[in-house]
């Protein structure tokens, strides 16, 4: 698994309202990788939950792309972490939140929310086949749905398409590989993040949009 030190931001809409902005950091370590999301999201009415939250997620993974912890603080009107340990070596899975310390059996690879869209980037599906992957306390079906163009700030984009279930979460990545887009259905109405922005770290290029990118691209044909 090679990981690129790069921030990509994203808007946040949800209901068709502005929601918020997150950024997610790919950051390279020698036995691995460590993923960051930090968002801060402004939900356009109470009756949808707390107003303003500010959420982080931290995993950090071994080279083959699986994680070795998570971690996950929400801040709203109280603040709640939970925090996981996968302990392969040992067999077991350790859930902490709050003072409970929860153990599960460690009989299969699993991933974490943030792991989880670093492996179906990877995948190499055809439209119609399924992949199921073990998560914390449960799994999830990942279907590949037909290509689309979406319209996107920078110009219409070929992405591929993914299903999670259950519940309804549809990943878009493009030709690169970068999520640029993921919708969920939440009761309702339907939460949004979309690509703004990728910004390399650490003596890569400087920052630059997708229209940047794709501009680029398309002079070296």
């Amino acid at each position: 698994m090679v990981v690129i030190p790069q921030t990509l931001r994203y808007n946040l809409r949800f209901a068709g309202q502005a929601a918020g902005e997150q950024r997610l950091t790919l950051e390279p370590l020698r036995w691995g990788a460590r993923l960051i999301l930090e968002a801060t999201v402004e939900l356009p009415s109470a009756r949808f939950g707390e107003p303003r939250t500010r959420q982080r997620w931290e995993s950090e993974l071994d080279p083959t792309g699986y994680p070795r912890r998570y971690r996950e603080r929400v801040e709203g009107r109280e603040a709640r972490v939970m925090e996981v340990e996968f302990l392969r070596d040992e067999g077991v899975v350790v859930v902490s939140q709050g003072k409970e310390d929860l153990a599960i059996p460690y009989v299969s690879e699993l991933h974490d929310p943030l792991s989880l869209i670093l492996a179906v980037a990877r995948l190499e599906l055809e439209p119609g086949e399924v992949q199921r992957y073990g998560m914390v306390g449960g799994r999830v079906y990942v279907e590949r749905l037909a290509d689309q163009t979406l319209e996107l700030p920078w110009g219409p984009t070929p992405v591929r398409v993914f299903r999670l279930r259950p519940g309804l979460t549809l990943l878009y990545y493009d030709a690169d590989g970068y999520p640029v887009r993921l919708t969920q259905k939440v009761g309702d109405h339907v939460f949004e993040a979309q690509l703004l922005q990728v910004q390399r770290q650490e003596g890569q290029p400087q920052p630059e949009n997708r229209e940047g990118s794709r501009q680029r691209r398309r002079r070296r044909r």
